[in-house]
């Protein structure tokens, strides 16, 4: 699944295209949703939209913490530079 590839690779940006791509599919599919083998998928993609989400809170986290450790480090040289 292509999905899964740009997600492993963290790729944000594939994964923004990859998702416009098939939400214009869905719709195609919606009177199709009682067959055993689109219900199948549908449900594999719905655990790769939570596998996502995750991934995604995880990469935003990392981001918070990275914002915050520069501040810290900002205000550290600011307070520094003062006493010199």
């Amino acid at each position: 699944m292509r999905m899964q590839q740009a997600l492993n690779a963290g790729n944000w940006d594939q994964l923004a295209e990859l998702d416009a791509k098939l939400q214009q599919a869905l719709p195609k599919i919606q009177g199709r949703r009682s067959e055993p083998d689109i219900q199948h998928q549908l449900r594999q993609l719905n655990a790769f939209y939570s596998e996502m989400i995750a991934a995604g809170e995880t990469e935003k986290a990392a981001t918070q913490r990275q914002i915050t450790q520069q501040a810290g480090n900002r205000e550290g040289v600011l307070a520094y530079l003062q006493h010199q």
